[in-house]
């Protein structure tokens, strides 16, 4: 799985950094980086789902692959493999590679809407199916799973998912588009996307509406994080002028929560701060820390210190002399993101190194 790194970000704007005109600009940028390394769309195509869904007028089916549709049109093509199985036969509508948004959707408008009237729904038995056919995939995987949640023969789906979940740990995500019209498959449906921690139930008409259906595809595939470019121009008065450009890119990461203590995947960041402040041996910096809104102001206000100084001691060590380092604490004061999302309070547990005036 992609690592995550905790926000380190470099703020030089216009500094006027070496007495032959070096100067430096920085500009943020808000990057996406996939949760998954990869994912399947499964759908139910059980008798059923047939059946008029609510208001819609449309069959389950219909309403369910529509649903589907949509998302899949937002799904940002980051890299990660993509399939898209159904289920109770067990069929492979498009087999497991690079996702790609027009691809799938060829093999959306594959999967068949006219369903039989006589048939069971081992929707057990269609998990089942499905684990054969994720059981090599490598890294964090998501199913997103579309139908009504009605099973009437076979194994109980809950146990199979359950089974599931045990087996793969935090690697497997259920999440379920529920075209769910009764009580009992809503409540299947919701206990099936509880067994994983990270499942996230919608009902399908909820996805016309855009602002959850972005929210769905990013709690799903990505993460939003910002990147700060470092843009050294160094103007040599010569004859023509020539300018020499070098960018430095320094990847976001988070502290954990309630946590100060340097990490092995923070090293590479940290590393390529201080090389920058070995390079201009004359810039001196505020190294300021900062946490989200849990807890209370005056213990966020000593975690944000701890945090500060922890990034300042590893840099001290690693070769930047210790005066050049300012160190302060703003508690939960300047969050850069929403405290009322799990992502935001992520993001706000940050150290940021500033140039200082």
């Amino acid at each position: 799985m992609h690592s995550r790194k905790v926000v380190l970000t470099l703020t030089v704007a216009l500094v006027a950094l070496l007495a032959f005109g070096s100067m430096a600009f920085a500009e943020s940028r808000i990057v996406l980086k996939p949760k998954v390394d990869a994912f399947a769309y499964f759908v139910d195509t059980s008798p059923s789902m047939s059946q008029s869904y609510g208001s819609t007028g449309n069959p389950k089916i219909i309403a369910g692959l529509n649903a589907l549709k949509r998302l899949n049109n937002v799904v940002p093509e980051l890299g990660y493999d993509s399939a898209l199985y159904a289920m109770p036969d067990f069929a492979t509508y498009a087999p497991k590679s690079i996702f790609s948004r027009s691809a799938m959707a060829k093999g959306l408008a594959s999967v068949p809407s006219d369903l039989p009237f006589f048939q069971s729904t081992p929707m057990g038995e269609g998990f089942e199916d499905l684990d054969n056919a994720v059981q090599n995939w490598q890294g964090k995987f998501a199913v997103i799973f579309v139908s009504d949640g009605l099973s009437n023969s076979g194994r109980s789906p809950i146990r199979v998912v359950s089974d599931m979940a045990k087996k793969y740990g935090d690697r497997f995500c259920l999440h379920v588009i529920s075209v769910a019209d009764t009580a009992k498959g809503k409540s299947n449906l919701k206990r099936m996307a509880s067994l994983t921690p990270c499942g996230v139930y919608v009902d399908a008409t909820a996805l016309a509406d855009k602002a959850v259906l972005d929210k769905f595809a990013q709690d799903v595939f990505y993460t939003q994080e910002e990147e700060l470019i470092v843009e050294v121009i160094e103007e040599v008065v010569i004859t023509p002028v020539v300018p020499v450009q070098e960018k430095i890119v320094f990847r976001n990461f988070n502290f954990g929560f309630d946590k100060y203590q340097i990490t092995d995947e923070m090293v590479p960041a940290l590393t390529e701060a201080a090389a920058l402040l070995d390079e201009f041996p004359n810039l001196k910096v505020l190294v300021g820390g900062h946490t989200d809104s849990s807890g209370s102001e005056a213990y966020n206000q000593g975690l944000s210190e701890r945090r500060a100084r922890a990034v300042a001691d590893w840099l001290a060590a690693n070769g930047v002399a210790p005066e050049r380092l300012q160190v302060k604490g703003y508690g939960e004061l300047n969050p850069k993101y929403d405290n009322k999302t799990k992502e935001g309070r992520k993001l706000n547990r940050r150290v940021e190194i500033d140039v200082e005036d």
